[in-house]
């Protein structure tokens, strides 16, 4: 499932997408990945998260963690006085957030059964902030030099096909923030199906054949049609050999400091 706000003139431009993968397509589940971007002025929050495909309603706990963190930290960084975020308060915010939607979804049942990641960025005035939970991938690219690049790695359990969740009694513990500097400009979010082909591991990059004609693109057309190509890109069925699992890409690009 794909959502998306925004008030008029958002400070980045932004597409995104979630395509549900062959696996759930066999068993007839829906996607279990969620998506959620918000921009007001100069601010942008974005998320992604990933549900558990062991947990039977972790789609409703993708799109509910990935909702109420991006209208949080908008909110909050709305009301900022200062153009500097306060990266403590932030954080503060982001968890006291994540508690609110624990203890919601605890009232509908047992939060195992709503097991989900969370990658997200903010960015505001030329300042971006990563925060990361569990699995998935984030990647800044600096426009000049696209082998200039952060990451935020995916965190695994003790075994490969495991990771963390923000329902889980330790989650706060596996919840990662950093800032980055003001020179990456182009923002990749995915789910650990996208990142199967999206990125390159060891060291964890982009594959720039893969995102690098993506930007090209989306740079090129309207939300809409980038919306519907991105998703058409994702559900390509050469990709079917690669993953089974769903598939979630969002782009953010601050055009307004291209070269």
């Amino acid at each position: 499932m794909t959502q998306t706000s925004s008030k008029p003139e958002p400070a980045l431009l932004f597409v995104g997408a979630a395509v549900r993968g062959q696996g759930h397509i066999k068993t007839e589940q829906p996607c279990q990945d969620a998506w959620h971007v918000v921009s007001q002025n100069d601010t942008t929050v974005a998320c992604v998260c990933d549900g558990a495909g062991s947990a039977k309603h972790s789609d409703q706990g993708a799109q509910k963690l990935s909702q109420m963190v991006c209208d949080a930290l908008l909110e909050y960084v709305l009301t900022l006085s200062s153009p500097a975020i306060a990266q403590a308060e932030l954080v503060t915010l982001l968890r006291d957030t994540i508690t609110q939607c624990r203890n919601e979804l605890a009232e509908l049942g047992p939060l195992s059964d709503y097991h989900a990641t969370l990658c997200g960025v903010v960015q505001h005035q030329q300042q971006s902030l990563m925060f990361h939970l569990g699995d998935g991938l984030i990647l800044g690219v600096n426009p000049e030099d696209w082998q200039d690049c952060i990451v935020s790695e995916p965190e695994n359990g003790d075994f490969a096909e495991t990771t963390y969740f923000f329902t889980l009694d330790d989650w706060q513990s596996h919840l990662r923030v950093m800032c980055a500097p003001t020179r990456y400009k182009i923002w990749f979010l995915m789910s650990d199906g996208c990142a199967s082909f999206a990125a390159k591991t060891h060291p964890y990059a982009p594959d720039l054949q893969f995102l690098k004609p993506v930007h090209q693109y989306l740079t090129s057309v309207d939300t809409q049609l980038g919306s519907q190509a991105l998703a058409a890109t994702l559900d390509d069925p050469r990709t079917y050999a690669i993953t089974q699992d769903d598939k979630t890409l969002v782009w953010l690009y601050d055009s307004s400091l291209a070269v």
